[in-house]
């Protein structure tokens, strides 16, 4: 039970940064009229993904994502590690400027916020996966207290927006692009199918809730176009604005641990040091973190989404062609054509 709580936990602090904590992210894919039905097909989606990835982890026993990788594209493995390469690098600048974003308005001191919680952040990371499970086993439920708080406070009405076909899509896109920052981890997750399901569906199962609890309060408060609208939202009251604030730091932070530990492993093959692997993801995040929080969700998020769509599509074919299934499917077929040679050539 213990370890399908971690890995459940994992999924949800690597999907609520502070794209999806603070609104901007359900804003940016799914505009200002959003239908409270995208929740479940997000849902949906995750739960889906999660075991996709845990499974291909399993079957290829490799000890990080780049090997498992290797394994499963052949030579065009190296296209795929450079997306995911910037894929983390993408993310892990739009969680430390999501903190400059989120503070400077109480104290005008970016880039120090970025600066201190990328430090604390990588003395984290260099623990490894363990220091990630333990971390957000600890503050992702005050996390989901807190949007959950924040967001019963501006419910708005469910049945003035019904779904829009261009929806769904975008769902895809966006189930796609949150996956692909935590199926760095979870193709080393070696934990049973029984596990990785019950994860992968408590997960799935909290996403949905905070989904539909975002949308509707997305709905309900005229406050898409800000930078952060749940934190605008919750600046009618001054104890929710500093709830708030606390998630959105708490979420940013979950996150910015899985994308730095995700940079950090493609680099540590070069310079063979995790520590300095670390600093250099650290580094890199900050510079690219001038971007600014609003462009970075907005303009390379879905870019990410696109990408992820395409390396979910090699990941099914591959599992596909490696399950117990496709084998027999195989195997009863090629059966079928001996037997069918056999009984022509008896006949002849």
């Amino acid at each position: 039970m213990k370890k399908i709580f971690s890995l459940s936990m994992l999924i949800v602090g690597t999907i609520i940064g502070a794209g999806f904590a603070t609104g901007k992210e359900i804003v940016a894919f799914f505009g200002t009229d959003i239908s409270p039905l995208i929740a479940p097909i997000v849902g949906l989606g995750i739960f889906g993904l999660c075991y996709l990835f845990c499974t291909i982890g399993r079957t290829i026993k490799g000890s990080d994502f780049g090997e498992v990788s290797r394994k499963m594209l052949g030579r065009t493995y190296a296209i795929a590690d450079i997306f995911l390469l910037l894929n983390s690098l993408i993310v892990l600048s739009g969680m430390l400027s999501g903190m400059d974003s989120l503070f400077s308005p109480l104290f005008p001191i970016a880039p120090a916020y970025s600066i201190i919680s990328g430090i604390l952040c990588a003395l984290i990371v260099i623990k490894g996966l363990k220091g990630l499970l333990g971390g957000n086993s600890v503050i992702v439920p005050f996390i989901i207290l807190f949007i959950v708080l924040i967001c019963c406070f501006n419910i708005g009405d469910a049945t003035a927006h019904p779904l829009k076909l261009i929806s769904i899509p975008a769902a895809i896109i966006y189930v796609c692009m949150n996956i692909m920052l935590a199926s760095t981890v979870l193709v080393t997750v070696d934990e049973k199918p029984k596990t990785v399901f019950w994860a992968s569906l408590i997960a799935a199962t909290i996403i949905t809730a905070l989904t539909l609890l975002i949308i509707l309060a997305l709905n309900g408060s005229g406050e898409t176009s800000s930078d952060m609208p749940l934190v605008a939202i919750a600046s009618k009251s001054k104890l929710l604005y500093y709830a708030s604030i606390a998630a959105v730091a708490t979420s940013v932070f979950t996150t910015m641990m899985t994308a730095m530990n995700g940079l950090s492993s493609f680099i540590v093959d070069l310079t063979g040091s995790t520590t300095f692997s670390v600093i250099i993801s650290l580094i890199a995040g900050l510079i690219v973190s001038n971007l600014g929080f609003s462009s970075v969700v907005s303009y390379l998020y879905p870019v990410i989404g696109v990408f992820g769509l395409i390396y979910v599509i090699l990941g099914t074919v591959f599992l596909a062609k490696n399950s117990g299934l496709a084998h027999k499917l195989f195997d009863k077929r090629d059966h079928k054509v001996h037997r069918r040679r056999k009984h022509a050539k008896y006949d002849g």
